[in-house]
């Protein structure tokens, strides 16, 4: 692997007016090199899913690419069926014709059984699950929302489903929006960026559903724009470390107030995800 420091953010980035919903806040991003045309699909049924053959491994399953364009698969999306549910713990642009080993964990803890295929049904899995360090810490998260039979987020999560829907119906991104900021009980906790406004859109339902899962219990108090641009600040100055694989070229870093990740591809990058490392449902 090749690796060295790097910044993360090589673009201007501009945060917007919000919106607020009882405890949750919804800051529209801007980047001043965002493009129209992308190059690359998010949703298709070229992309396959699958268990590793012959074995199946908790902490990989293979995606496999039959289609024409490079497709991307998020970090955080839920990947359903198989022996267990999984989610992607990183983001990855598979190419045409290719088969790439996804690195996952465990959202069912309950379950080692079934069959190869998984589904992606377009859910993200929160943001408290999704900051987890280890396997172990995301079974332990899974259960604060709830009991199930094996363990599975899908099932855990489903009493707060209705109220998360209510939480963020008619928010829809404004023109040329392509990216997101989202603070809840009155702290910044998540910024995603992505290359297109069309990615945004594309992803845009299940991001918000996603944090509303965590919003609906949170205190009803607004994120100030100051705190979302302070955290924006904080998230541009990280160095991150270069790694490249077969899924892409993808960046690492954490300071004392955000952990960044983030997936380029033709020189750009096509998905910045950060964490603030000092929010409570980061730390908890």
């Amino acid at each position: 692997m090749d690796t060295h420091a790097d910044t993360l953010f090589d673009t201007d980035v501009h945060v917007g007016s919000p919106a607020v919903r009882g405890g949750l806040t919804v800051f529209p991003v801007f980047t001043a090199h965002a493009v129209a045309t992308r190059g690359y699909d998010t949703r298709t049924d070229a992309l396959t899913v699958a268990e590793r053959a012959g074995s199946a491994v908790v902490e990989e399953l293979v995606v496999t690419n039959e289609g024409v364009r490079p497709v991307l698969v998020l970090e955080g999306e839920l990947l359903e069926g198989g022996q267990q549910h999984r989610l992607a713990a990183r983001s990855a642009l598979v190419a045409p014709d290719t088969s790439v080993v996804l690195p996952v964990r465990c959202v069912e803890q309950g379950r080692w059984s079934g069959g190869r295929a998984h589904v992606r049904a377009g859910r993200r899995a929160p943001v408290t699950v999704r900051a987890a360090q280890g396997q172990a810490e995301v079974w332990r998260r899974v259960e604060r929302y709830g009991a199930s039979a094996t363990g599975s987020l899908l099932e855990t999560v489903g009493g707060r489903d209705a109220g998360a829907a209510a939480l963020v119906a008619g928010l829809r991104p404004l023109p040329f929006q392509s990216g997101v900021l989202i603070g809840i009980g009155g702290q910044p906790l998540l910024l995603e960026v992505f290359d297109s406004p069309r990615t945004l859109a594309d992803v845009w339902d299940a991001l918000l559903h996603a944090v509303a899962l965590d919003a609906v219990t949170a205190p009803a108090i607004p994120t100030p724009g100051r705190r979302a641009r302070r955290f924006t600040g904080h998230v541009g100055a990280v160095d991150t470390v270069r790694g490249i694989d077969d899924a892409g070229t993808h960046e690492q870093g954490e300071s004392a107030h955000a952990r960044v990740t983030t997936l380029r591809w033709r020189d750009r990058a096509v998905h910045t995800s950060a964490l603030s490392v000092r929010h409570e449902l980061v730390t908890a």
